[in-house]
């Protein structure tokens, strides 16, 4: 009995502990978003330096920098040495895309519960205006959200060509495209194929250098407006690339109606997006708080296989028949709807 005791007991302190280290995980959060908001991995970029060197680049208290540096030198973002001198550590490197919005996110989390109670985004709740007309307030800003978004597409591209064989298509429009990253990886691994990046204005004016650099830009027409009211017509293929979760439904169902409008009958509207894995899955988890980031950042949503047919269906689009084998080779987060 006093065994069988003290096993329950000690399963107790374990549960307890891990309630402890998820609770205040805001802490470690908020220590690293304040690493990038104070320029403290830039400095570190070009060698090491002390607490007061660090404390005199960033204008910050150099006793209480010390005991912050020192705290997140045990997350390995940084390392101290034996003279107290501060390096990048391991994930430094994944560091400003992953705070690509950096405290403002932090901030609308903290407002979580307006989230669940309404359906709607705390960031408007918190900012008076939504996510992306805040970005577009600031170019830096905006640029530096740009440069996350296209680090993903980058990190898809092979993927998604390993899935699917755009080969047939003399014409792809990728809708919602940023600056071109996703169109310009396609359009360099088909050469035959002619692109049109759209997009609001104020971003497709920024897609030349991306298009230049990838050789792609004579093969490629860049188009400016809102995908609610109208897409460029008369292509072969619609790509919505990481553009749907961004959407709730009623939103991502009117983009899909807006593309279907402008395609001839012989076209296709590819959807390549994350999808939300079922229980049991190992990348369950990390996605299933992504999906609640959308919601509370954006009122989008990371769907499963199922909810993206149906929002399919419900635009007109019926299922195609080489859906299932998409999905079967895919090994990454993407979804393809074909």
């Amino acid at each position: 009995m006093g065994a069988a005791l003290t096993r329950e007991r000690q399963v107790g302190a374990a549960d307890t502990q891990r309630i402890r280290q998820l609770v205040t995980g805001y802490q470690a959060a908020r220590a690293l978003l304040a690493a990038d908001e104070l320029g403290v991995v830039r400095l570190l970029e070009s060698g090491s330096k002390s607490a007061e060197e660090l404390a005199h680049g960033t204008g910050m208290h150099a006793p209480s920098l010390y005991r912050f540096l020192r705290a997140l030198s045990t997350v390995d973002l940084i390392e101290e040495d034996s003279e107290g001198r501060f390096s990048l550590g391991p994930l430094a490197g994944g560091l400003r895309d992953a705070a690509r919005i950096g405290v403002e996110s932090y901030r609308a989390w903290a407002e979580l519960p307006f989230s669940l109670r309404t359906g709607k985004p705390a960031f408007s709740e918190v900012y008076g205006k939504p996510l992306y007309d805040y970005l577009s307030e600031d170019e830096v800003r905006a640029a530096r959200f740009d440069s996350a978004l296209a680090a993903v597409s980058r990190d898809w591209g092979p993927a998604v060509f390993e899935a699917y064989d755009f080969g047939g298509f003399r014409t792809v429009v990728d809708i919602g495209g940023g600056r071109g990253t996703f169109l310009a990886t396609l359009l360099e691994a088909y050469p035959t194929i002619k692109g049109v990046l759209f997009d609001m204005p104020q971003v497709v004016e920024h897609a030349g250098p991306i298009l230049e650099d990838a050789g792609v830009a004579e093969r490629c027409r860049c188009v400016g407006g809102n995908f609610f009211e109208a897409v460029p017509e008369g292509a072969d293929a619609y790509t919505l690339c990481n553009l749907l979760t961004d959407w709730d439904n009623e939103h991502a169902i009117a983009i899909l109606k807006t593309c279907q409008r402008a395609m001839p009958p012989h076209a296709r509207v590819l959807v390549i997006d994350r999808v939300l894995p079922p229980t049991g899955n190992p990348n369950r988890q990390a996605m299933a708080f992504l999906d609640l980031f959308f919601l509370v950042l954006e009122g989008g949503s990371i769907r499963t296989s199922d909810d993206f047919t149906q929002i399919l269906a419900a635009a007109g689009f019926p299922r195609h028949p080489d859906l299932d084998h998409i999905q079967h080779r895919r090994s990454t987060s993407q979804f393809i709807a074909a």
